[in-house]
């Protein structure tokens, strides 16, 4: 379920990203368009598109289009050519028309460049525009059906130059359902619609009837295209009008309460779940301890205390799990816990840093297995050589081709074993380790009531991420009414049970803490607390710490080695422990840290080569109304 989500927020930024883009096509914005029909009779009409276009960088035209698909009156046509104009412009050559089969496009060759405001007119002669029915007239017409980019203000006009002010008459303006609203007026026999923020691709009907016995005989026509009546044009408009509110109640109000439910839900469910999995105490989260709760090995700390275990944290077996301590932490914590415990000894040849095996009779047997792994079959090694026995080349996959697929998967897959091998057998030391010294135990199991409950709040969260989804793709793609805003909350709602899964199955690998283990982990949270912010501490703080040794071991399990070190050198303090002193003063440090951080990245780079892969190379609110036009530029 994580990768369907995670393939819902690629989907979403594709849609997001790759929406207004188009390779060959000028960047522009479409400040307004003006649309006049003048009705002259019955049977002809002329229609004056005015469109304010302003570019972003350079362009060499724009076009305009009208069309006669659908249902339209019989005998309708677009007269050629039509009149084109471009207010203080001459045009580069004369327009290009060309017949779409459906309608027709008007290509204005018109170059200019970036931040030009270029107005463009043009003219159309339409005959047998209305259909002529028993009792009225009836104008149902798209004249912007395909524009490529939004409109910021749409203003249609129609002229009935055969009406008179007291003639019934009536204009309806749809766009789809979801689309903005037009505010329709009249003056005397005429009427004018404005639309702000018309989306891209956006349809625009215009759908007007005149009663005929209150027309002039001037404006007769022999046609007779259908049986309407008046008041079949008024149910019909009910009708639409009717859709509109319920599809506007589904979309905005009752699809949004049905996501916010589930999100409840999810929220009620994991709020069940904490509380069953709570600890039952509570410690303050802004106390420090200056002092080691308790002088354990690194490794074995991190297991009793935080559950966190070697295995766990390495890339090569389980990359996606959340662990509180890095793989590479854990790592040079323990090379340097061995080190202040002398079972690895430092001594500087030349330029060179050797690290040699020191003491081993002494040592458990994961700490034995760990040098295994960090020295291979050596007794010594420079610093840079240290975890050498699994190197694999970083860029093995990279530039990559098909036929190199099975090879670099079959590496990775060596690699991968060989790595989770050693860390298992350190990991299993730790345990056995454990077990021998009878640690008590600090995590439980989720019992079977838990278990519901999480699985309830990871459920219930999806189906809202679904919902929430699908609302926004048929927003989008089906009624056209994308808005910036929906992505981020959808996303958000994505994110909400990826989090949940996570924390449930850490719970699920872990189990719950105890309240012994509470006690516990307050412990060490407020030894690792001081530790961070110790460049804060007061001069009284700073001279209760007695066992710097320990603190520099510590201090890189937390990720905050540099913090301590600088504190040292500020203050002068130096460790007995050659290794740890020239950890603190020397470039050690940084060898010592890139060879952490190159084990960790010898892992992910064999997990990434076992699974190695070549790529292979309207919305509805209408009234049946026929015709079409669009926009745009070149």
């Amino acid at each position: 379920m994580k990768k369907f989500l995670y393939l819902v927020f690629a989907i979403l930024i594709c849609i997001f990203v790759v929406r207004d883009v188009q390779a060959s096509s000028p960047s522009y914005d479409v400040l307004s368009y003006r649309g006049t029909l003048t009705l002259n009779t019955w049977d002809d009409a002329t229609y004056e598109e005015e469109l304010v276009y302003y570019f972003k960088n350079s362009y060499n035209g724009q076009y305009v289009t009208l069309g006669s698909a659908g249902n339209m009156p019989q005998g309708f046509e677009i007269e050629m050519p039509p009149k084109v104009e471009v207010e203080g412009r001459e045009l580069d050559r004369e327009p290009e028309i060309t017949n779409l089969g459906d309608g027709y496009r008007v290509k204005i060759y018109n170059s200019g460049v970036a931040h030009d405001t270029v107005k463009v007119k043009v003219t159309w002669d339409l005959k047998n525009l209305l259909f002529v029915h028993q009792d009225i007239l009836r104008l149902n017409w798209k004249p912007i059906s395909d524009g490529d980019r939004g409109v910021s203000k749409v203003e249609l006009k129609v002229i009935p130059k055969f009406a008179s002010p007291t003639t019934t008459s009536e204009l309806h303006v749809h766009t789809a359902y979801l689309g903005p609203e037009a505010v329709v007026t009249k003056d005397q026999a005429d009427y004018t619609a404005t639309i702000s923020n018309l989306p891209r691709k956006e349809g625009v009907e215009l759908s007007a009837y005149w009663l005929k016995s209150d027309l002039a005989s001037l404006g007769e026509s022999s046609r007779n295209t259908g049986l309407m009546k008046e008041d079949e044009y008024h149910r019909l408009e009910e009708h639409i009008a009717q859709t509109r509110l319920w599809i506007h109640l589904f979309w905005n109000l009752i699809l949004p309460a049905i996501i916010l439910l589930f999100l409840l839900l999810a929220i009620y469910y994991w709020r069940k779940f904490k509380k069953a999995t709570w600890s039952g105490v509570t410690y303050p989260t802004d106390t420090r301890m200056y002092e080691l709760p308790n002088n354990l090995a690194p490794l074995v700390m991190a297991s009793v205390v935080y559950s966190t275990e070697i295995d766990e944290a390495c890339p090569a077996g389980n990359p996606d799990s959340k662990s509180t301590f890095s793989f590479d932490k854990l790592l040079q914590a323990t090379l340097l816990d061995l080190m202040d415990r002398g079972a690895i000894a430092y001594r500087q040849d030349g330029e060179k840093t050797i690290l040699s095996r020191q003491n081993q009779d002494s040592l458990d047997d994961f700490e034995r297995d760990f040098l295994n792994m960090a020295f291979g079959n050596k007794l010594e090694c420079t610093v840079d050589h240290l975890f050498e026995d699994f190197y694999i080349d970083p860029s093995l996959y990279k530039h990559a081709k098909k036929k190199d697929q099975d090879r670099i998967r079959a590496e990775g897959r060596e690699a991968q074993i060989q790595i989770n091998c050693a860390v298992n057998a350190v990991a299993r030391g730790v345990q056995n380790k454990i077990q021998s010294i009878g640690f008590p135990t600090y995590y439980r199991p989720l019992s079977p009531q838990e278990n519901t409950l999480g699985r309830r709040a990871i459920t219930y969260g999806i189906v809202a991420c679904i919902i929430a989804f699908l609302t926004f793709f048929a927003r989008d793609e089906i009624f056209h009414s994308f808005s910036i805003y929906y992505m981020p909350a959808t996303v958000a709602l994505g994110v909400i049970p990826i989090l949940l899964s996570k924390r449930y199955k850490v719970a699920q690998r872990d189990g719950v803490v105890n309240a012994a283990g509470a006690e516990q982990r307050y412990y060490w949270d407020s030894f690792g607390r001081m530790l961070k912010e110790i460049a804060h501490l007061n001069d009284a703080e700073l001279q209760s710490l007695v066992l710097w040794n320990r603190l520099l071991v510590y201090a890189a399990l937390y990720g905050v080695a540099d913090k301590v070190a600088k504190v040292m050198k500020l203050r002068q303090i130096h460790i007995q422990n050659p290794a740890l002193d020239a950890f603190v003063y020397t470039s050690f440090y940084h060898h010592l840290s890139h060879s952490s951080n190159a084990m960790s990245t010898y892992s992910t780079t064999a997990t990434t080569a076992s699974h190695f892969t070549v790529s292979s190379s309207s919305g509805g609110g209408f009234s049946g109304g026929g015709g079409g036009g669009g926009f745009g530029a070149f």
